[in-house]
């Protein structure tokens, strides 16, 4: 299930154009792969109908929670947008998010939507969602390290390098919880997000219902997204506990930060091939599973996401037609 993405601060040509390059190598090696282990697609034909209906029905919750989040969020800040609008734009987010060559179109988007019909600054909406990063990354890498804990007690089997990237969410994030430590004004990009996430947690910290409200969306989707995966190793023939799913689910939260490609295609398979050990389950078996979840998420997220693009395209335009509300 695709959740909001940080919105990227601007890059230069050059950062542009290495990871393009690295995209375009992901994808190729991505490709070359498949095709030497091309005898796996005949595991599709074992899908049954309702684990298909299945699959889109969460994606679909999850989308639906994501957008209940964003929805809270904005109007907490004073923006009285419907929930239609807020679902509508968060299908336009994740579709332009899978079909875009860079992080943020869905949000760029979004932002503008906000903007005009609802004269919402959208940078004060970035600026408390990235204090929600702080909740996702301690609840969801707390959740990670345990099932490797489970992992490890139960198979001795260890992956440092997953480790270290839980961690180094962690105790970061921690560290802002219990501080809240002032960051210097920097040009450096890490300070800028940094000095973003700590400001925007101090705006949320007071607030103690809305912090529980969104933990529990946060587990609530990452939940969710495991039985999806569950039901999707089934139907592919493999046998996955939900430990080992909710596992692989939490490895999102490190893989936001290498969505190099659109929708991150070839990296978050690649991060799964090399966690294949932990959860004793094949690397061909893992990027297939992968492939499915994903396709099927762009079936469910285009069928929706392009009407809803071309509908809202449609009143922003009209909207820019409008003269600017005074200040």
């Amino acid at each position: 299930m695709s959740q909001n993405n940080p919105v990227s601060q601007p890059v230069s040509k050059r950062v542009k154009l290495l990871t393009t390059v690295f995209g375009i190598v992901v994808i190729g090696l991505l490709a070359l792969y498949l095709y030497r282990n091309r005898e796996v697609f005949s595991s599709f034909q074992r899908i049954a109908i309702w684990q298909i209906i299945i699959i889109l029905l969460t994606e679909t919750i999850g989308i639906t929670l994501g957008s209940l989040m964003n929805y809270s969020l904005t109007r907490r800040l004073g923006c009285r947008v419907t929930f239609l609008d807020s679902l509508m734009l968060q299908y336009i987010n994740n579709f332009l998010n899978k079909v875009l060559p860079t992080i943020g179109g869905g949000a760029a988007f979004r932002s503008v939507y906000l903007k005009k019909k609802y004269d919402f600054p959208y940078s004060q909406f970035v600026s408390t969602l990235s204090g929600f990063y702080v909740i996702s990354f301690v609840a969801i890498s707390l959740i990670g390290l345990l099932c490797m804990l489970y992992f490890y007690l139960q198979y001795r089997a260890v992956n440092w390098v997953i480790i270290i990237a839980f961690l180094a969410l962690l105790l970061p994030s921690l560290v802002i919880i219990l501080f809240s430590p002032s960051i210097p004004d920097k040009k450096q990009r890490l300070f800028r997000i940094l000095k973003s996430v700590v400001e925007g947690w101090n705006q949320i910290k007071a607030d103690t219902r809305f912090i529980l409200f969104y933990t529990f969306i946060v587990i609530a989707q990452l939940l969710l997204s495991a039985w999806q995966m569950q039901v999707a190793f089934q139907a592919l023939g493999v046998e996955a506990g939900f430990v080992q799913t909710t596992f692989i689910c939490s490895l999102g939260i490190p893989l936001a930060f290498l969505n190099f490609t659109p929708d991150g295609i070839g990296i978050r398979e690649g991060v799964y091939m090399f966690s294949s050990s932990l959860v004793n389950i094949p690397e061909a078996m893992m990027v297939l599973t992968s492939l499915l979840l994903r396709g099927l998420a762009i079936f469910s997220t285009v069928s929706v996401g392009v009407i809803a693009y071309l509908v809202y395209l449609k009143k922003l335009k009209d909207l820019q037609g409008t003269p600017e509300p005074p200040a």
